[in-house]
């Protein structure tokens, strides 16, 4: 294959990489409805009086909570469509692009202790029967805190990249 071919192949890759971030940006829309129906569900049927305001804010802050794993997910989602758009364009070996993929590493590891950890514990001690620190460990949670560290890997190797494309850069 001529170097251009070759030249022509890579930057079609590239471009192809595109239509994720429209993919992400679809999914962060539906994952906010989603967010906000449930939201709406457990505090939409409240009416606040000067009464049972704080009971509306108690429902209000639970469905914040239970959703949060979803909210890290859409941060990271965010952080996906933002590198797919830059590496479309032709941007690969950034400190941009570096800074997303490990963002988005860290995320899943958040969303994943999120899920596993963190609601559990306090959603039990809100009730007032837990009694320090709640694991609901399942096959999502682990899965997508080995995804996480996985793109954390990931975002090591780019760093080399990037060093090496600096290195080459300045030789030429």
């Amino acid at each position: 294959m001529a170097r251009t071919e070759t030249t022509e192949t890579s930057v079609t890759a590239l471009r192809d990489t595109s239509w994720l971030s429209i993919a992400a940006i679809v999914l962060i829309v539906m994952m906010l409805g989603s967010v906000a129906a449930d939201i709406a569900g457990k505090v939409g049927a409240l009416v606040v009086t000067r009464e049972n305001w704080t009971e509306v804010l108690n429902a209000f802050l639970l469905a914040l909570l239970v959703n949060t794993p979803t909210l890290i997910i859409i941060g990271v989602l965010g952080d996906f469509a933002g590198l797919f758009s830059r590496t479309g364009e032709g941007e690969v070996f950034s400190a941009r692009n570096l800074k997303a993929l490990r963002n988005a590493g860290g995320g899943l590891i958040w969303a994943a202790a999120a899920s596993a950890i963190i609601v559990p514990t306090v959603l039990s001690w809100t009730t007032g029967d837990g009694r320090g620190i709640l694991w609901h460990v399942n096959d999502l949670a682990l899965g997508t805190a080995a995804m996480g560290a996985a793109i954390l890997g990931l975002s090591h190797m780019l760093a080399e990249g990037i060093r090496l494309k600096t290195e080459s850069d300045q030789i030429i």
